[in-house]
């Protein structure tokens, strides 16, 4: 293993939206065991730092390539295009559809049945999240990086949702 590889070369990965997740859960347990830190502690001070910075880059690749929202900036970073984490979307139709998804998360509590509406609130996010997905692969792969990083954009918004959707359904159950 070298310091300078991406995240999919660590992993052995092709350079894709799409990840074998079974794959990458098994090489990140064999790269933790062979690099963990405590393989290390007889060995001479520079191979100790040495193996916490393997260990390092391998928790931050498995943690970015795990999560679809930074898997894809990550994949717009390496064909050089970054983005700002405060930047949003400017495609008004979507602003207003989020809007309005806001709106019913907060309109939840005071529904009739309000686990029934945070169900059906969770499985538009969701869809919308999927098609945001497919949108994001289908331009990276077309090397359209423009509708790519406008697809990464509404996956922040809507990762953002899901997981206040998420805090919502404990705050009930609790």
């Amino acid at each position: 293993m070298e310091l300078q590889q991406n995240h999919f070369e660590i992993f052995g990965l092709p350079v894709s939206y799409q990840v074998d997740r079974p794959a990458l859960a098994k090489r990140y347990r064999e790269l933790q065991q062979e690099f963990h830190p405590d393989r290390f502690a007889a060995k001479s001070e520079r191979e100790q730092m040495l193996s916490m910075q393997y260990a390092a880059q391998i928790n931050e690749a498995n943690n970015t390539l795990k999560d679809p929202v930074a898997r894809a900036a990550y994949l717009l970073k390496l064909a050089g295009v970054e983005i700002n984490p405060e930047q949003t979307t400017a495609d008004g139709e979507f602003l207003m559809q989020q809007m309005i998804l806001r709106e019913r998360l907060e309109d939840v509590r005071a529904a009739a049945d309000p686990e029934s509406e945070l169900e059906d609130l969770g499985s538009e996010a969701s869809s919308l999240f999927k098609t945001q997905e497919s949108a994001f692969s289908a331009a990276l792969d077309n090397r359209a990086l423009e509708d790519a990083r406008s697809a990464l954009l509404k996956l922040q918004f809507l990762a953002k949702l899901q997981r206040q959707i998420e805090e919502l359904e404990e705050d009930l159950l609790d």
